[in-house]
C-alpha cells in the first residue's frame, strides 16, 4: 500500500489514541471543552505519548530472570526448534513492528523522532484564539 507497508498503519493509530486521550483528559481535568483547541501543550504531550509508544513497542523483549539464565545454562536438556535454534532465543527476539514496516514510505524505526518533531512543530505554532 501507498499509506503504510506491513504493520506500519498501527503509527497512526497509536498517535491518534494519545491525542484523543490527551484531549479528552484535558477536558476532563480542566472543565472546558475548547482547552485542547486554545493551548498547545496537550498536543506536544499527546505526540511524545505516541513517539514513546511506537519506540517501546519497537524494542519489546520479555524480560528474563536471572534465575531463568541461570537454569537455562545449566539445564542439560536444552529444547532446539526445527532448525537447530534455540526455542528461548527465537522467543526474546519478538517484537509488534518489523524491519519492513514502514508508514508513508519511512520505516517505523524513524517515526518516534518525527512524532517528537511535529509534537514540537505544532506546539511552536500559534494557538487559536479564543473566541467568546
Amino acid at each position: 500500500m501507498i499509506l503504510h507497508r506491513g504493520r506500519g498503519g498501527l503509527v497512526l493509530v497509536i498517535t491518534f489514541a494519545c491525542l484523543f486521550m490527551t484531549e479528552l483528559c484535558t477536558r476532563i481535568y480542566f472543565h472546558d471543552n475548547s482547552y485542547y483547541q486554545h493551548h498547545k501543550w496537550p498536543v506536544l504531550i499527546g505526540f511524545f505519548a505516541a513517539a514513546a509508544i511506537v519506540q517501546l513497542l519497537l524494542q519489546r523483549k520479555p524480560r528474563v530472570s536471572s534465575l531463568q539464565k541461570h537454569e537455562y545454562l545449566v539445564s542439560s536438556s536444552i529444547d532446539f526448534g526445527p532448525e537447530g535454534k534455540d526455542s528461548e532465543s527465537a522467543t526474546a527476539k519478538w517484537r509488534i513492528f518489523r524491519n519492513i514496516d514502514s508508514f508513508f514510505g519511512i520505516s517505523v524505526k524513524f517515526w518516534p523522532w518525527i512524532l517528537c518533531a511535529l509534537g514540537v512543530l505544532l506546539s511552536l505554532l500559534p494557538a487559536s484564539p479564543k473566541t467568546l
